[in-house]
């Protein structure tokens, strides 16, 4: 090899021992610095490793954060450390200033400054700022400041109620598109961060159910109206095939002009956008009259957003709605399971013998 070439050059045996000296040191030299610190600051990146990432997609990761000098360098090590499989998913803040060994020690010992949270299906925007604020994740009320426009170039899901091409009206607010999970977060994150990790998710898990999987039923429906129902039938009944039949009984009722009469909807506007932390939940007749647009008694059609966080069985069955000839629904309070009628009259007799009313 190498030192076949210097011994063809005429070179002496002492001088290519030291010849190969020089480029071992020098290599180990080069190797010593691209596993050095990438700046002297201590400058702090968020890191998220998820589960399953393979050695080589980790590093990839580091060099893209610029938090290492060399992603070769980093598997390298990784390999001859024995390190290289003993690395832990979670979320990291992790510096440039340090060198490739102590992030390597670092992950090899496994995240200690992230929380495990979960976002329930059909929590609102400030039932979740409530979780995430009693967690010391955010700042309390810090959820519900942000601007939808800080957003749109990242996530053209939230350009206008009916799409980016069709001049729909814009899109106000986050509730709908915080997609509800289990996530793992810093404490004391910017608001911000913790959006985009949800906004994320829902473009992930949602976005492709709202695009690929449409009923001729739903075709006038945009995206943002199909979440709206979803929001809807998340609060009104467990169980997915009662909420496939109900989301037909919406669909229909908003065909011939007629109400939906939502409870959920009143909750929403007398508690102020909270279900999960509202103090007086049940709706009374005199709520019927509460002035908003979110009054589905009050006012026809669809409410102006979604009334909480879908998750995805309920985004599926407002995709997926059961045509009937039901006009009529209510929840047995006993078996949670939906009772519904073809009449006004049945309607009622039902709710004289489910309700007591």
């Amino acid at each position: 090899g190498f030192a076949a070439v210097l011994v063809m050059c005429g070179m002496s045996t002492d001088k290519i021992f030291t010849v190969i000296l020089i480029f071992l040191c020098s290599a180990l030299s080069f190797f010593i610095f691209m596993l050095s610190s990438v700046s002297n600051g201590a400058h702090y990146s968020p890191v998220e490793i998820p589960a399953g990432s393979g050695f080589k997609d980790i590093a990839a990761v580091l060099a893209e954060k610029k938090i290492i000098r060399s992603k070769n360098a980093f598997i390298i090590y990784g390999i001859f450390s024995g390190s290289a499989h003993q690395l832990k998913p979670g979320n990291y803040l992790l510096s440039s200033g340090s060198s490739t060994p102590v992030i390597v020690w670092a992950i090899k010992r496994g995240p200690t400054i992230d929380v495990s949270i979960v976002i329930p299906e059909g929590a609102t925007l400030k039932d979740i700022d409530e979780i995430l604020s009693d967690a010391e994740i955010i700042k309390k009320n810090s959820l519900g400041g942000l601007l939808v426009k800080e957003f749109i170039l990242k996530y053209p899901f939230l350009s206008s109620e009916g799409g980016s091409s069709s001049g729909g009206k814009n899109i106000k607010s986050l509730e709908g598109f915080l997609f509800p999970d289990t996530y793992r977060f810093f404490l004391k994150s910017s608001p911000k961060d913790v959006a985009e990790k949800m906004l994320d998710n829902f473009s992930k898990k949602a976005t492709p159910f709202l695009t690929d999987n449409r009923q001729l039923t739903t075709d006038n429906f945009t995206d943002f109206q199909v979440l709206i129902i979803a929001s809807l039938l998340e609060k009104e009944a467990p169980d997915y095939e009662d909420r496939r039949m109900i989301a037909g009984v919406l669909y229909k009722r908003l065909e011939i002009g007629m109400g939906l009469q939502v409870d959920a909807t009143i909750v929403y506007a007398k508690c102020g956008g909270l279900f999960i932390t509202c103090g007086s939940p049940r709706v009374l007749k005199s709520d019927l009259a509460v002035k908003s647009l979110y009054n589905t008694y009050l006012y026809r059609g669809l409410p102006p957003g979604p009334i909480g966080n879908p998750g995805l069985d309920a985004i599926k069955a407002a995709l997926n709605p059961i045509a009937s000839e039901y006009i009529y629904y209510l929840s047995d309070p006993k078996t949670k399971k939906t009772i519904f009628s073809k009449t006004l009259d049945e309607h009622n007799e039902n709710r004289a013998k489910y309700l007591g009313l």
